[in-house]
């Protein structure tokens, strides 16, 4: 989740729930406080509501919109389409999963053929071994836990160390202690390459430790 250029300039803007389209600029601009502590929580890997994510999104800059990969942001919210959602279908995503949404032209009413999702993460392990890691630097402590939250940056192979827990339960999840990461299996990982989705993604094999 560290990698800005996933939502840069898309030529998309949004509409939330309740509220006006955004206006057809690349300035996102300042979000509403619901909006914004939603934003938040799915960055911390927590299962939203539909009424969280955006309503729906138009397109003002359709040739930003054509190079888009499948893997978007819905406002500052994670999305996917092609390739990429098909593969996700087949995988345990935890509480939350693929939403569909609908894309209009620049009308907003003429919808443009999907299908596009938003991703709703649901699934957060603690398998994370901050002692046995590298490239870590501490963010804050979590007083009401008693744990100290971690950031990394460029991750290469086995800096990155978790406990044989890992292993069970959903597919795509992220690290109660370590910030902005999104982990997924190693099956995962292989649909991924052999689908060759159209995304960028910045992997990096984390090391297990019983």
């Amino acid at each position: 989740m560290t990698d800005s250029s996933i939502g840069d300039r898309q030529g998309i803007r949004e509409k939330h729930f309740g509220l006006d389209w955004a206006p057809p600029t690349f300035n996102l601009g300042l979000s509403p406080k619901h909006i914004f502590e939603a934003h938040l929580r799915h960055r911390k890997g927590e299962k939203l509501e539909r009424t969280d994510f955006p309503e729906a999104m138009y397109v003002f800059a359709e040739g930003n919109w054509k190079r888009c990969g499948d893997l978007f942001t819905a406002g500052t919210f994670y999305a996917v389409k092609g390739k990429l959602a098909e593969v996700l279908k087949n995988f345990d995503l935890g509480e939350g999963g693929l939403i569909e949404f609908p894309i209009y032209e620049a009308d907003k009413t003429t919808q443009l053929p999907g299908p596009f999702y938003l991703l709703n993460f649901g699934a957060i392990k603690d398998s994370f071994i901050p002692s046995e890691s590298k490239k870590l630097y501490s963010r804050r402590r979590i007083e009401i836990n008693g744990y100290e939250l971690s950031a990394t940056y460029k991750l290469e192979d086995d800096d990155i160390a978790v406990t044989a827990a890992a292993l069970g339960g959903a597919d795509l999840w992220f690290e109660r202690k370590l910030e902005d990461n999104i982990f997924m299996s190693g099956r995962l990982h292989d649909a991924i390459l052999a689908a060759k989705v159209k995304t960028k993604f910045q992997f990096a094999k984390a090391q297990i430790i019983d």
